[in-house]
């Protein structure tokens, strides 16, 4: 099994919001895997063995007991085969890369830890890191907490050594299959190692906090991941705060200044009411399952879609037995994985477009602008 830090990066964004969430999150551990995480075990099982060297196929059963579907075996395909092109100029292979390999993050703290999807040093001064992500909730690569802390542990060791970390070019990139966003399942953030010493030390201040005799509680975005949420008084308050603030008589017409600072309050509010309800519900989901009644709920199991337990070599051959074409018609992948297979980019100007979506009203927390306008190797 497995050994996890108690501080592992795939929390350091709600760490850095809430340094008490670490030892809140402890008291309660996860009891089963939901099914969504199970998937994406699966899928990071298939992608890892395909780095590797290894085939998988659809059908095949993952070590957590999931079946492999086509999604996912699409998914560590555009995963591999993104690493694949990026390494090609540099003459290197996958399997000449870490592939989820532990490594130590002690810049961050003597306890931290954690294992990257896929790291490798493609020349001499230059760092590529990968993290895969099957869910379907967008996550920004730019600054990213837990690239960030998997990048600071990929550098001790050559930092340690003398090499200075102004010459050496880091390049990470978010693969999100099933996360439809503008900018493509494949997102890459570009910085030289130096750019980040001041989110290498809030992720260590935060850290040491964490684990220290007094860690502060805050609410925030982070607080929907939270194992502890439904036990979070701050959040229950914050919550009944929201509540209340809905209830009171505003004007109809506002300026433009209260109507982008309500907005926005607003826009939190619920953030925060739907963490605490999402507790609250998981809470509950886990007593009526032992037996405990919670007045005005009740627990009804939904019916799964049916799926193959063989693989589809065996259920294509058991329909022609009966005269049965039980075969999916072949289709064309996305236009974006035909370019990233080696199809020319200009062929998609006749072959594909790109319609504009609705608009959509979205935050501006100012990193859209230091993205642009800072540093860009």
């Amino acid at each position: 099994m497995t050994q996890h830090s108690i501080i592992p990066p795939s929390s350091a964004a709600r760490r850095i919001q809430c340094p008490a969430s670490t030892l809140l999150e402890a008291q309660y551990p996860e009891t089963e895997a939901t099914p969504e995480a199970a998937e994406g075990e699966a899928s990071h099982w298939a992608a890892a063995e395909m780095l590797s060297g290894r085939l998988v196929d659809v059908g095949q059963i993952a070590p957590n007991g999931v079946v492999l579907t086509q999604e996912m075996v699409e998914g560590a395909d555009l995963y591999y085969d993104d690493v694949v092109k990026t390494l090609k100029p540099h003459g290197l292979a996958p399997h000449q890369g870490k592939v989820e390999q532990q490594i130590a993050i002690p810049r961050v703290h003597p306890q931290s830890f954690g294992t990257p999807d896929f790291a490798i040093w493609p020349r001499f001064g230059s760092l590529l890191v990968y993290d895969y992500k099957f869910g379907h909730r967008y996550v920004e690569v730019y600054e990213n907490p837990q690239l960030i802390e998997y990048v600071a542990g990929l550098l001790h060791d050559m930092t340690t050594q003398g090499y200075d970390d102004r010459n050496i070019d880091v390049t990470v990139k978010i693969v999100q299959p099933r996360a439809y966003h503008r900018d493509g399942p494949v997102r890459t953030w570009k910085f030289k190692a130096s750019d980040i010493r001041p989110h290498i030390n809030i992720a260590s201040t935060a850290a040491h906090e964490a684990l220290g005799p007094a860690p502060r509680q805050r609410v925030g975005p982070e607080c929907r991941d939270c194992r502890a949420r439904h036990a979070c008084v701050t959040l229950q308050r914050a919550a009944m705060r929201e509540l209340d603030e809905a209830g009171r008589e505003q004007p109809l017409e506002l300026p433009p200044a209260a109507l982008g600072l309500e907005l926005a309050m607003l826009r939190e509010g619920v953030k925060r009411l739907e963490a605490r309800a999402s507790g609250l519900e998981e809470q509950a989901l886990a007593q009526i399952k032992r037996g405990v009644m919670i007045p005005g709920w009740s627990l009804e199991q939904s019916a799964g879609r049916k799926r193959w337990v063989k693989p589809a070599g065996e259920v294509i051959a058991l329909g022609q037995l009966f005269g049965l074409d039980l075969a999916k018609p072949a289709e064309a992948v996305t236009p974006v994985q035909a370019v990233a297979k080696g199809l020319l980019p200009e062929l998609l100007t006749t072959l594909a477009d790109a319609p504009k979506g609705a608009a959509v009203l979205t935050r501006d927390d100012g990193s859209k602008a230091r993205h642009v306008f800072g540093r860009v190797s």
